[in-house]
């Protein structure tokens, strides 16, 4: 009977620690997950009053001219005269402005968001076609899976750089891409640098950009040059509006929950 007595002491008492340890794994569980996430890294969760903010992105005064390019000291010229002006030379347009004044390829950020709504899955997809990288702009986060689709009947040849201080800095990759083909590469960004330019290396023409975030608030203008940011948490942010030829705009706001806020962008004269 003693012998029993004691059995079941010994045995409360390994529950009594069991139940603690538990205990203990649920409260510091939290921490833990929190505890591998590097610092200042964006955190995904769910926002239950997000707002939105929306506006236009607008050049004012006359769009600088395209920059023309003579194709007959290119090779591929057959295939690249597919889109020229008729007269032997390629154009690059830089800018795409409407009818009212609205800018396109203008990269609107929303800064500093550290937790909210999840990235979009997947990398930018590039296509090119008649020597023509498309889209003209893309956004990416470091890391991100970058694929390269050339439809043309010719090779490509991939030269990938960051930009710094209006300069070509490293190189981020480069490679050919054979006609028809798909590949993808993986971008990783100097620290420090948020701005990529793409070139083919034998047709100078062929130009694309990238811009880095590091969270999923932003968007990139439309033919209209308007744009729209939903899920925001609320908050005060710094707003910033790029584009690869114009000094970067920024505007600082004040988001309520469930909100909608109108935020505009002018450049040029």
């Amino acid at each position: 009977m003693q012998e029993s007595v004691i059995l079941k002491g010994h045995l409360k008492k390994k529950i009594m620690k069991m139940d603690l340890k538990i205990i203990a794994l649920t409260l510091w569980a939290p921490l833990l997950v929190f505890a591998c996430v590097p610092a200042g890294a964006y955190v995904e969760q769910p926002v239950t009053d997000g707002a939105t903010i929306h506006g236009n992105v607008l050049f004012k005064g006359a769009a600088p001219p395209p920059r023309s390019f003579g194709l007959i000291v290119y090779p591929d010229m057959e295939i690249c005269a597919r889109d020229s002006d008729g007269k032997g030379h390629r154009l690059l347009r830089d800018f795409s402005v409407g009818r009212d004044g609205g800018l396109k390829d203008v990269v609107v950020v929303v800064e500093g968001v550290r937790q909210g709504k999840p990235f979009p899955s997947g990398g930018p997809a590039l296509s090119m076609k008649d020597c023509e990288f498309s889209p003209f702009m893309s956004v990416v986060r470091d890391g991100d899976t970058r694929t390269f689709h050339n439809r043309d009947e010719v090779i490509h040849d991939i030269q990938t750089y960051a930009i710094e201080d209006n300069k070509r800095g490293d190189k981020i990759f480069g490679r050919e891409a054979l006609p028809d083909t798909t590949f993808a590469e993986e971008i990783k960004v100097p620290k420090g640098q948020r701005i990529i330019w793409t070139q083919c290396g034998k047709h100078s023409f062929m130009q694309t950009w990238s811009y880095t975030v590091d969270n999923p608030y932003y968007a990139i203008t439309g033919d209209d040059g308007t744009y729209s940011i939903q899920d925001l948490p609320p908050g005060r942010y710094r707003v910033t509006a790029w584009h690869p030829f114009m000094k970067l705009r920024e505007q600082t706001i004040d988001v309520a929950p469930n909100s909608r806020v109108v935020v505009n962008f002018e450049f040029g004269k």
